[in-house]
């Protein structure tokens, strides 16, 4: 009875399963022939979309020449305005840095980071902060015993001395007045002799958390290159660009790029508008005409007449650095005619581009298309794995013969894959797809490593100094790994972890990993050696080595997945790794901890030249058993 039932069912099940293949397939074959009657011919469909080009094109030729005046004037405005806003942004580029670096300086001394006692200190302090700011002319700190510390630039070098508050001029007014203030603040611009230009002045209270004061930190920025910023239009300025004070004095403008001949003095820092020499400036603040573009200028702008010619003048007040600044441009009001005049041929010389090109657009979709369909027969010919066509596909378009000559490689790839792999087994693949490449178990040597109290020492560095400082420990770390044909595997903050025997059998892999933590140990010291000569504290590290299985394979979503190692091994080596804390002297620059496991898995043990020292039996967390743990270096 079973003999005969047996087979029934089997057939059963066998027509069940192809009644559901029959049925899927249905669906498939219908979506498709829905799709293809959708489908247009790509001769049509670029006929089409040009033809849409076009007819918008025209549309708007027309919109254009009906209000073309009003709209290119109106872009003329939009485009002056972003120009202010170019300037403005080059003023707060020249002086924000400035206030910001006096800030963090001031901030290091209240904390006591800068000893404000040592002139040794100061100087460094104050002689990197002028070199760095090519812009300022010097800084200074006083201090509660009224003694004045000055770092300037003069003749292409900058000089360290100091001088008692009282013999700086106007150095008492700003020190007492600094003794009520909380923040930055923008001083008034004066006249330096020795610079031969105007400055300008901001300084900082030095205070301590409980706001006790002591001292004030003072740094003066040059005029006169921000002249030449804004007037030069390879820097983002124009050349009727222009920086007013108390709206009739200049601070930039193109006649102050070289003061000569103003007259300028103590009494007299800044020339006012008629003494510049230029009529139009001159000329902001009379009577404004009237304009169709006057309403578009309210508030931000007018418009003057200047010996019959009608001058636009936009700006913008800022009271960001002490002062009512006005950043501004003007411009002769017939640009607006002259773009005019240029974008009605422009658009007269697009559209007959356009219309040219609809019609090299049609000949060539001509050609395309019967490119196009050769590469998707021969894409169907693979996809049916027909390996006995061989597709044919050649065109002058570079990226249509390319698709060409990869599918024949691919054809011919394919080819030598089915005599190895079963068609059947491949169209089975094609249609339900394949999982994650399968994890397999090894056993392999995993290494950790870390700085020793790199957290605190990056705080006392800007981000610059820091990015150098990981790069050049991972430069050093990462050619010893490799040199010992290791891999890293991650990089997490300052650690390094790396794996021997994870991608290829390594019988070696834990003589290579120890090899590989000696090698480092020494370019550790070197390196320290280096950094002491320079002034600079040694580097510390703690290295954990621990052999093991784990399980190795691509671990993570399908859409985002890496090629890694997991299990108790890495584990293991990362406690030994911290656990190096507590054998680590003051004086240690390395510590290698490695266990008995990885001990026991060496092939020449004598080859390392060290003889490893038995640390003890350490309770590993996580772990039941105890782990032998031994100290390299």
């Amino acid at each position: 009875m079973s003999l005969d039932t047996e087979p029934r069912e089997g057939r059963l099940r066998r027509i069940l399963r192809v009644g559901d293949r029959t049925e899927r397939a249905r669906r498939i074959l219908g979506a498709r022939l829905a799709a293809r009657r959708m489908r247009v011919r790509i001769v049509t469909a670029l006929t089409l979309g040009f033809l849409a080009v076009a007819g918008i094109a025209a549309a708007s030729f027309a919109w254009t020449v009906f209000g073309a005046g009003e709209t290119t004037e109106r872009l003329l405005l939009d485009r002056s305005r972003r120009i202010l806003d170019t300037e403005i942004s080059i003023l707060h580029g020249r002086l924000d840095p400035v206030a910001d670096q006096l800030a963090y300086i001031a901030r290091l001394a209240a904390r006591g980071r800068i000893d404000i006692t040592s002139a040794a200190a100061l100087s460094d302090t104050l002689v990197t902060f002028v070199e760095r700011l090519p812009q300022t002319s010097g800084a200074a700190f006083a201090g509660l015993d009224l003694m004045s510390f000055r770092a300037r630039r003069l003749d292409g070098r900058v000089v360290f001395d100091t001088l008692p508050i009282h013999e700086v001029p106007g150095g008492y007014e700003r020190f007492t007045k600094m003794r009520t203030e909380t923040g930055a603040v923008w001083g008034d611009i004066f006249w330096n002799p020795e610079a031969r230009q105007p400055m300008l002045n901001v300084r900082i209270p030095v205070r301590r958390d409980d706001n006790a004061f002591l001292g004030g930190l003072v740094a003066a920025v040059t005029m006169g290159d921000l002249s030449r910023q804004v007037s030069d239009p390879e820097l983002g300025g124009q050349d009727g660009s222009f920086i007013l004070v108390d709206r009739k004095f200049v601070i930039a403008h193109r006649r102050l790029i070289d003061p000569a001949g103003l007259a300028l003095n103590d009494e007299n820092p800044l020339p006012t508008l008629a003494a510049i020499g230029d009529p139009v400036l001159a000329a902001i603040w009379r009577q404004p005409v009237g304009n169709r573009l006057s309403p578009a200028l309210e508030g931000a702008g007018h418009i003057v007449e200047v010996d019959g010619r009608q001058w636009v003048f936009l700006y913008r007040e800022i009271t960001t650095f002490g002062g009512n600044w006005m950043v501004g441009r003007y411009f002769p009001i017939e640009v607006a005619t002259q773009d005019l005049e240029r974008l009605r041929w422009g658009v007269i010389g697009g559209g007959t581009a356009l219309l040219g090109a609809l019609l090299l657009a049609i000949v060539m979709g001509v050609r395309v298309g019967g490119s196009i369909r050769d590469l998707g027969g021969a894409a169907q010919a693979l996809e049916r794995l027909d390996f006995e066509t061989v597709p044919r596909v050649r065109s002058r378009l570079r990226e249509l013969d390319d698709a060409g000559e990869a599918l024949e490689k691919a054809h011919g790839a394919l080819k030598w894959f089915g005599l190895y792999v079963p068609r059947r087994l491949v169209t089975r693949l094609m249609e339900e797809g394949t999982d994650s490449l399968v994890s397999r178990r090894r056993v392999v040597t995993v290494m950790f490593t870390d700085i020793v109290g790199f957290t605190p020492q990056a705080e006392d560095m800007d981000e610059i100094g820091t990015a150098e400082l990981l790069n050049r420990h991972f430069e050093m770390l990462g050619g010893a790994i490799d040199h010992e044909h290791g891999v890293i595997d991650k990089y997490i903050g300052d650690c390094v972890m790396a794996v021997w025997g994870g991608i290829r059998r390594m019988p070696d892999h834990a003589d290579a990993a120890c090899r590989a933590a000696l090698e480092i140990a020494v370019l550790i010291r070197a390196d320290n050696a280096k950094r002491r000569a320079d002034g600079l504290p040694p580097i510390r590290l703690r290295i954990g080595v621990h052999s093991g299985p784990v399980v190795v394979g691509n671990i993570g979503a399908p859409g985002r997945v890496n090629y890694t190692v997991v299990g108790d091994t890495v584990n293991v080596a990362q406690r030994l790794e911290q656990l190096g804390k507590q054998y680590m002297a003051e004086t240690d620059e390395v510590i290698v901890l490695v266990s008995g496991d990885t001990l026991n898995m060496l092939q020449d043990r004598a080859a390392l030249g060290v003889e490893p020292l038995f640390v003890g039996e350490q309770a590993v967390r996580g772990r039941q058993e105890p782990e032998l743990v031994y100290r390299l270096v």
